[in-house]
């Protein structure tokens, strides 16, 4: 079983991200078990301050034994993570 959270475009926009960074940490903090960001409802793709969060909260729960997990992720987002061979550390899953 895992913590689903589901993504917004506006949480990933300059002004949410701060929002979305506190939200997502909050939930880490408190898991135990794994989290999966469900991205389906984004319909853009991913500047570099969000990839930096992801590999933050990747980095967060890897170090308590747990797994970032991230679904719905649409192609220029999985193109994206495969250019930069981010597809190698985080965990896609449909």
């Amino acid at each position: 079983m895992a913590i689903v959270i589901e993504i917004k475009n506006n949480d990933l926009s300059f002004d949410g991200l701060s929002g979305f960074r506190e939200r997502i940490m909050s939930a880490i903090k408190n898991a135990k078990e794994d989290v999966v960001l469900d991205l389906s409802e984004i319909s853009m793709s991913l500047d570099s301050a969000t990839i930096g969060e992801l590999m933050k909260f990747h980095s967060a729960l890897e170090a308590r034994n747990l797994q970032l997990q991230i679904q719905g992720v649409n192609k220029l987002i999985r193109t994206v993570f495969r250019l930069n061979k981010l597809d190698t550390i985080l965990h896609l899953i449909d």
